[in-house]
């Protein structure tokens, strides 16, 4: 985890060195473009619900081999993202890594900790009065650490989903934005759900600064195979956002 703050630190302050003179380029050309280069999530519903596949020593995959959380736990979140637009077109990508996990203290005991990674990029076009029809690409990476029945048992599983959704973005004067996104995808082709949507507020003091408030949620379910043992999880995270906006 030390490690990843250290990149991040290292990429918060390479986009604050050479975004502005790329925005200012962009910007020059008719693009709207905004920067936000720290997003602090702090979710306030944390669900986990996994199924192990059997474990050496016996057992199987039955109910007492999987389960929901009872007590979740969050260890921290942390979000980046910029955005794009010019005349009918709106380009979005962002990235995330948050660490959660839970416990169930019933038997069999189960405890399980995330760790989350996901870089996220669409395309949307203006179809009607703000409103955008969206496509794109949800790359994550995860990294699952379950105890259960004093069992340790580690998967990583990794995919790549292709998105569907829509878009509003609406200016209030100068000083404010409003934007809402949802999106679905996965169909089997990475995850077998995927649905990830939020609105957030920019409100803008000066002309290239702004604060931003908002509420996110993603959630996702995933079946992962290896050598014939199946591992499958369901996951849903949501709460509010707040950080800082850069405009150009």
């Amino acid at each position: 985890m030390k490690t990843f703050f250290r990149r991040s630190l290292v990429a918060l302050f390479v986009i604050a060195s050479v975004a502005p003179a790329a925005a200012q380029s962009g910007s020059s050309d008719g693009w709207k473009i905004a920067i936000y280069p720290a997003f602090a999530w702090i979710p306030i519903s944390i669900g986990i619900d996994v199924n192990v596949p059997p474990v050496s020593g016996g057992g199987g995959s039955g109910p007492e081999f999987g389960g929901k959380i009872l007590e979740s736990r969050f260890d921290g979140a942390f979000f980046g993202g910029f955005s794009a637009a010019k005349a009918r077109w709106r380009i979005e990508a962002d990235g995330m890594w948050a660490a959660v996990g839970g416990d169930r203290v019933d038997n069999p005991v189960l405890r399980v900790d995330v760790d989350a990674f996901y870089a996220h990029a669409s395309g949307g076009y203006l179809i009607a009065n703000d409103f955008y029809v969206t496509g794109g690409v949800r790359r994550m990476a995860l990294k699952y650490d379950i105890e259960l029945a004093g069992r340790q048992f580690e998967r990583k599983p990794g995919f790549w989903d292709p998105l569907i959704g829509v878009g509003w973005h609406h200016d209030v004067g100068n000083k404010l934005e409003l934007h809402a996104t949802f999106e679905g995808g996965g169909f089997g082709v990475g995850s077998d759900v995927d649905l990830g949507g939020g609105f957030h507020l920019d409100w803008k003091p000066t002309t290239h600064f702004g604060l931003v408030a908002g509420y996110s949620l993603l959630y996702f379910e995933i079946e992962n195979t290896v050598a014939d043992r199946t591992f499958t999880a369901k996951q849903t995270m949501h709460g509010p956002i707040v950080g800082i906006g850069f405009y150009f």
